[in-house]
């Protein structure tokens, strides 16, 4: 493994719960002291006993996962395979931009082919936002420039592109650059909020049969919330489709488990597709998310469960 491979799993292992480092520990066999040592000892002794191969199983799993903050795009035609658009992207890499302290400016650090993932990542970087601070060694005052990091996610044979960043604005100037470095289609933000995608949506949670999903709806009428315990489809549902109708419908909170029976936990916004995953997520699972949003924009139908979900309404104080 690199150096910035290195890196990225440490970083990756420093964000885990320890739960959840403790669970890893136990799938490899390692027996660490977890109530003794501080976090830091915790990720290093624990990186010291696995081989290279193990390192790389759970970076190509968590490395740009976790709790992310992703942007979907949708175009009009699927995507080429990674080997049509591999060079033009690396090429990418050779744009000398005039300055690098440009706010709001994608610098491009590192492409790579996710063999494990089937999918082709571009690497970036961007300055947003600033605070003042006085410089003690020259005496004077002085600017932070914050720092993020993001992550492009190609899917080949999908219409739909990932654009792992905090930002909208960055993602949607990502989004319209990547098409045209690559030679590909206009994407545009997946759009939950019309009526048909956003029944099929629903759909989708029901079909799940253990799902939860609250929507906030506005701060005098609380929020509505509905689970999989009671029996009832949250699309006959009357204060959801006036919701709906009326356009205040804007996002939700779903608890789903996902192709291993693995909890997903997402907030949607329905408007412009982003969605922030609130629980620790593997490429697996959030691969298992993309790939139903993107069966519900083609129109897909999904099979009823047996129980249909319920739907009831909590008050806030």
């Amino acid at each position: 493994m690199s150096e910035k491979e290195n890196l990225r799993l440490h970083s990756a292992l420093m964000n885990m719960p320890l739960q959840m480092l403790y669970s890893l520990a136990e799938k490899y066999d390692i027996k660490i002291p977890f109530e003794t040592l501080d976090s830091y000892s915790i990720v290093d002794g624990f990186l010291n006993a696995l081989d290279s191969d193990e390192r790389k199983e759970i970076l190509s799993r968590y490395g740009d996962a976790g709790k992310v903050s992703t942007f979907v795009f949708v175009t009009r035609e699927i995507t080429p395979s990674i080997e049509a658009v591999y060079a033009k992207a690396k090429m990418l890499l050779d744009i000398k931009p005039e300055s690098l302290s440009w706010e709001s400016h994608p610098y491009f650090d590192e492409v790579e082919t996710d063999y494990v993932n089937r999918v082709l990542k571009i690497r970036f970087h961007y300055l947003l936002g600033a605070y003042p601070y006085f410089d003690e060694t020259t005496g004077k005052p002085n600017v932070h420039r914050r720092f993020w990091r993001g992550v492009v996610v190609y899917r080949p044979k999908s219409k739909f592109l990932e654009i792992r960043t905090k930002h909208g604005s960055i993602s949607r100037t990502l989004s319209a650059r990547i098409a045209v470095y690559l030679g590909l289609e206009p994407f545009y933000s997946v759009d939950l909020m019309n009526e048909k995608a956003n029944k099929k949506f629903v759909e989708w949670i029901s079909s799940l049969n253990t799902a939860t999903i609250e929507l906030p709806i506005s701060e005098v009428s609380g929020s509505l919330i509905i689970s999989a315990r009671k029996g009832m489809d949250l699309r006959t549902a009357k204060r959801y489709n006036e919701e709906l109708r009326y356009g205040r419908l804007r996002h939700g909170h779903v608890t789903i488990k996902g192709k291993n029976d693995e909890k997903i936990n997402f907030h949607i916004h329905f408007k412009n597709c982003h969605i922030i995953y609130t629980l620790l997520t593997s490429e697996a699972d959030i691969e298992y998310v993309i790939n139903a949003l993107e069966k519900i924009c083609e129109g897909s139908t999904f099979e009823r469960p047996e129980k249909l979900l319920t739907e009831y309404f909590r008050k806030q104080s």
